[in-house]
């Protein structure tokens, strides 16, 4: 309230300069002289009159100031809310990677460019032996230990999501089927060397299968994992923490054939 008063007190104080300067001249061309009368009622009706218009003209545009910066205040909050509620509906709170329909999604539209390339399909293994054994909390912190080794790995590189409870998926463009297995492999060494801390403050081993598949020109998510999925259960069927990928004569004869 201060800065109205004072600036009501400023505009006051200027219309009764005014109004002197007005009233001196005017008596001056008529010939008289400025009494003190005169001066007094040039003086009086500024103040009656300009210092409670100016204070409620001030304080209404305060006021209006004030709504400004609080409506400005509430849209960016909403902008960040949007922001928040834009995010989550993207990624798995757990993991931090891509949920498994924005997973898909990015996937497909990545494929629709033609370029090819590999999906890899990553379980962990024997997951519901570490909830039964060291609880829910060591499964989750298992989770989330291979979600940050595969965002190391191919965060720059690919596109990453949780695609089930336990299982991840990795899909890198453009890159051959030597290269896809050979990122497969890297990555199933490093979660090899993973060791979670249990809330008994022990550790719990981990390991992966993971199941590979390629597509030389056009991608999709229901082709890519057919084939993914099929070579998982070979890993799985091979003593788990095992790389699985198609034989790559095999698809040579398959892109021949499609082409």
């Amino acid at each position: 309230m201060k800065p109205v008063l004072l600036k009501a007190a400023i505009a006051t104080l200027l219309s009764i300069i005014a109004s002197l300067a007005i009233s001196w001249t005017t008596i001056r061309l008529t010939g008289s002289s400025m009494n003190g009368f005169a001066a007094f009622m040039s003086t009086l009706c500024p103040l009656l009159i300009a210092f409670p218009a100016s204070t409620y003209t001030f304080y209404q545009n305060h006021r209006i100031a004030l709504a400004h910066q609080e409506l400005e205040a509430a849209h960016r909050e909403l902008a960040g809310v949007y922001r928040r509620l834009a995010a989550a509906a993207r990624i798995d709170d757990m993991t931090g990677l891509l949920n498994r329909s924005t997973f898909i999604k990015e996937l497909n539209q990545a494929g629709q460019r033609g370029a090819g390339g590999v999906l890899l399909v990553i379980d962990a293994d024997d997951f519901k032996g570490i909830n039964d054994t060291h609880g829910h909390l060591t499964g989750d912190r298992a989770l989330a230990a291979i979600a940050d080794v595969i965002q190391d790995l191919f965060g720059a590189e690919g596109i990453a999501g949780r695609i089930g409870g336990e299982e991840f998926g990795v899909f890198v463009e453009g890159v051959p089927l030597s290269r896809g297995r050979a990122l497969a492999e890297r990555l199933r060494r490093s979660v090899e060397r993973i060791e979670v801390r249990t809330i008994q403050g022990g550790t719990a081993r981990l390991s992966v299968s993971i199941g590979v598949s390629f597509v030389e020109t056009a991608a999709d998510f229901s082709t890519l994992m057919a084939i993914a999925d099929e070579q998982l259960y070979a890993a799985k069927g091979r003593g788990r923490n095992q790389v699985c990928a198609p034989d790559p004569e095999t698809v040579t004869v398959q892109l021949r054939t499609a082409s």
